[in-house]
């Protein structure tokens, strides 16, 4: 029950009483006819507010609702747009990934060694390729412990592949470590600089074999930064 109706209610009846006590029977039905007309204003005028702040409530809901669905709207494009260019450096890595092995496999039958700056004799590529100790899968083990992501590139949402070059010695050291290329159009220096820090930073290695024997030899791998979801 409205409280303000109730109390005109209260107030009018009063006021009634006193009427039929002072009038006679003769006015007493003008009156009664009087004071049903004051009641019925009074509680129409009650009901008026009432309707009108339901209303107001009513258009306030729906004020809400259309911000949250556009703000789950907004942030739907955004999960897309993030997906869709995760899939495409993906693929991008793996055309890449690829067009370097085969590159890699072309400088080996024309250029099978060279010499470094203190003349060691490095094997483009050997017989048998170094190996991580235990895998690839203890490698990826690995990486997922080791590997930080730059702040600032994980504040802007930066993703990318880097390709790190590096010679895996006759004992399995790891040196010369360089970032030689990279897929994904905001990776940056800070991308690099964490992708050579975690491998120059590995365990020992491996060796690569030529003709079943350990030789110093170039290898490569890439370094995905994905964010998590």
């Amino acid at each position: 029950m409205n409280y303000q109706g109730y109390q005109a209610g209260m107030v009018f009846l009063c006021v009634y009483r006193q009427v039929c006590i002072k009038q006679n029977k003769n006015n007493m039905k003008t009156s009664f006819q009087l004071l049903i007309l004051v009641c019925a204003i009074a509680v129409w005028s009650c009901g008026t507010k009432t309707t009108e702040n339901t209303t107001d409530a009513s258009e306030n809901t729906t004020d809400t609702l259309v911000l949250t669905t556009d703000e789950l709207s907004e942030e739907a494009n955004k999960k897309e747009i993030a997906a869709a260019k995760r899939i495409a450096i993906e693929k991008a890595s793996m055309e890449k990934e690829e067009q370097r092995r085969l590159a890699a496999i072309a400088l080996a039958e024309t250029t099978p060694t060279y010499k470094d700056k203190s003349g060691k004799v490095i094997y483009n590529k050997a017989e048998v390729d170094p190996s991580f100790t235990g895998g690839n899968n203890a490698m990826k083990k690995y990486l997922r412990s080791n590997l930080k992501y730059p702040k600032q590139a994980e504040d802007n949402e930066i993703e990318g592949t880097v390709f790190v070059d590096f010679i895996v010695d006759q004992r399995g050291n790891v040196s010369d470590v360089t970032a030689s290329d990279v897929v994904g159009e905001d990776v940056d220096l800070m991308l690099k600089d964490e992708a050579v820090r975690v491998v120059a930073s590995m365990p020992t290695w491996i060796a690569g074999t030529q003709r079943g024997k350990a030789v110093d030899t170039r290898f490569s791998i890439p370094i995905t930064f994905q964010l998590s979801n």
